[in-house]
């Protein structure tokens, strides 16, 4: 797969999902941020999420809302089961808690 810039990578995404570039822009940035994760899995979270689970800016916001409420997160973790998912968006979003790293 090609190298793109996160710029570049927004404006791809965001013409086979309909959410905006700087959302998704925004997006990569907040969940690497919460979860110290790096940009290449954030991307591929992202993508997930918009394309399989059919996230739109709303869905998105939340679910990077709830990350950040549940912080730390095993990002590695986190991608595993958003793919375990299936494109189910309920299942998408109870994959936060199930990658948390607090203790109980």
């Amino acid at each position: 797969m090609k190298h793109l810039s996160t710029e570049k990578w927004a404006e791809e995404l965001s013409k086979k999902c309909n959410v905006e570039p700087k959302v998704l822009q925004f997006a990569i940035e907040e969940l690497s941020e919460s979860c110290y994760g790096d940009a290449r899995t954030s991307k591929a979270i992202i993508e997930e999420l918009t394309t399989s689970c059919y996230f739109n800016e709303d869905d998105l916001k939340k679910f990077l809302k709830d990350v950040s409420k549940n912080c730390p997160i095993d990002i590695k973790k986190l991608k595993k089961e958003i793919m375990e998912a299936k494109g189910k968006k309920e299942l998408a979003f109870q994959a936060i808690h199930r990658s948390t790293t607090k203790p109980l």
